[in-house]
């Protein structure tokens, strides 16, 4: 309730900042100040609305939910990235005037913010756009070659997390991260966690189009979205595409030295990670644990390699910052430790705002070898 409490305050300040910025030295009149006000609040609290669009008498589904979902998170994503560039657009401003102490750089100047503001309104759009554009690009391939004594036959992983997929989720960008999978050539797929952001009965057809995903095995861990909509209903799902969920478990890899255990999310449910590597022989051992925040605190004797997800990187920047300090220092990329190093991807999909800044969408593909 705290942290409620906090982001509105935060959200409300930001309202008020960014329209008296827009505004304050303007001859706009009272009907076009009216709508900066409604449009600066109708995109802070567009998950809100979307919500209700979705759950409300309207329960709007289809094309047109896709279209509510994708136009109001960018207005979300617009306004955000706005109130960032004037905050950063002022300070710079303001300390210019005060080293040059020039009357013609005065930050009061009515002329010049105005002319400013519209650049900066103009700067957040394009960014804004290429956001979109960084979400839905193709996933970029990070490679990791491992080899270990005790693997007998080389066997190529490829791994990914965070498609999100939900009702809003265009079909082509799912195909377009399954043939990004594919076009590796797996022989086992892994994937870590929030791989769905719905409940079944609103999302199931779309899910389905994962069963195009090519390999001689696939293996799932659960992400905290899977545990938002019915984990156990998810389990089922999984299970009917022939996939193996992972669930305080693992699996030997035939007689190829290599182990694969996965564990719930950390935070949504109870994790044995003893139980997970209890049948573990003397093999590589590779963890799917969705989110890096409890690597730290692990025994590194039980697993070789973790694979998470969860940060996206950051997702739009800078809250890379924010994400790395949230998630015990972990971001993205690879991090070797003394007895078990941690893979963490930037995801292949997004959350929220369709939009990703400073965060290239990723797969992984690990070839494990002797």
């Amino acid at each position: 309730m705290l942290f409620f409490y906090g982001m509105m305050i935060i959200v409300l300040a930001s309202i008020a900042v960014v329209y008296k910025t827009l505004t304050a030295y303007t001859s706009f009149s009272l009907t076009a100040k009216v709508f900066i006000l409604i449009f600066l609040t109708l995109s802070w609290f567009s998950p809100m609305w979307i919500r209700l669009i979705r759950k409300g008498p309207l329960f709007l589904q289809g094309t047109f939910y896709e279209l509510a979902y994708h136009v109001g998170y960018f207005m979300m994503a617009f306004v955000l990235i706005l109130t960032m560039l004037l905050i950063f657009r002022d300070l710079l401003w303001h300390l210019i005037y005060f080293v040059a102490r020039n009357d013609y750089l005065s930050p009061n100047n009515a002329y010049h913010i105005n002319v400013l503001n519209a650049g900066t309104l103009i700067v957040a759009f394009l960014i804004s756009l290429y956001g979109v554009y960084e979400a839905h690009r193709t996933p970029i391939v990070q490679e990791i070659k491992v080899s270990d004594h005790r693997v007998k036959e080389k066997i190529r992983f490829v791994a990914a997390s965070d498609f999100h997929i939900n009702q809003s989720t265009p079909e082509w960008h799912i195909k377009k991260m399954i043939d990004v999978i594919n076009a590796q050539n797996p022989d086992y797929i892994l994937l870590v966690g929030d791989v769905v952001d719905d409940k079944p009965e609103h999302t199931i057809e779309k899910f389905k189009m994962l069963s195009a995903l090519k390999a001689k095995k696939i293996y799932v861990s659960l992400g905290n979205h899977e545990y938002y909509n019915r984990p156990y209903a998810w389990m089922i799902e999984f299970s009917k595409l022939g996939f193996e969920v992972l669930h305080n478990s693992g699996e030997q890899i035939g007689d190829t030295g290599v182990y694969v255990g996965g564990v719930p999310d950390a935070g949504s449910m109870e994790i044995n990670y003893l139980r997970t590597f209890e049948k573990a022989s003397d093999a590589y051992k590779i963890l799917l644990s969705h989110s890096p925040t409890d690597f730290k605190d692990l025994d590194k004797t039980l697993f070789d390699m973790q694979i998470s997800g969860h940060t996206h990187g950051g997702q739009i920047f800078p809250f890379q910052y924010i994400t790395k300090k949230a998630n015990d220092g972990y971001l993205a990329g690879l991090y070797k430790t003394t007895g078990a190093d941690l893979f963490v991807m930037r995801g292949a999909g997004y959350w929220g705002p369709p939009v990703r800044i400073g965060a290239i969408p990723e797969i992984l593909v690990l070839d494990v070898e002797p």
